[in-house]
């Protein structure tokens, strides 16, 4: 690969380094961006415009990556419970409800066909079998 080459691959390196720094990926990107810019002024070739840029949002692409590590771990030691934590540790989430919220659905075992769409009828059952 000759100079000019490792200034475009600066360059995109660069650029994709500032955009993927949410996700933390600016710092690997960052350093292999500094290193094709070294690579891009080896050899008494001078410091392509390109090259030049690539270096700059490399740094930025890496400076910014450094901060999105301290914000995410801020944020994750100063998180607020919101109350989920009882729901998560409890083995059985109907529990969970009913200590919120209380029985309120007051099952009766006297029916055995309540839960059914529709009312149950033996007498109509028993016809449909003689058929």
């Amino acid at each position: 690969m000759n100079e000019e080459q490792y200034s475009v691959a600066c360059l995109i390196v660069g650029i994709l380094s500032c955009v993927l720094c949410c996700m933390c990926l600016g710092l690997p990107l960052g350093i292999v961006g500094i290193v094709l810019f070294v690579l891009s002024t080896r050899n008494g070739h001078g410091i392509d415009v390109k090259a030049g840029v690539g270096l700059a949002l490399s740094i930025l692409g890496v400076i910014l990556s450094i901060a999105m590590v301290f914000i995410i771990i801020i944020g994750l030691l100063f998180s607020d419970d919101n109350g989920y934590s009882s729901y998560r540790d409890n083995s059985n989430p109907f529990e969970y409800f009913i200590e919120e919220y209380g029985d309120s659905l007051e099952f009766d075992d006297s029916d055995e066909y309540q839960n059914l769409p529709y009312y149950f009828d033996e007498n109509e059952d028993a016809q449909i079998n003689e058929l």
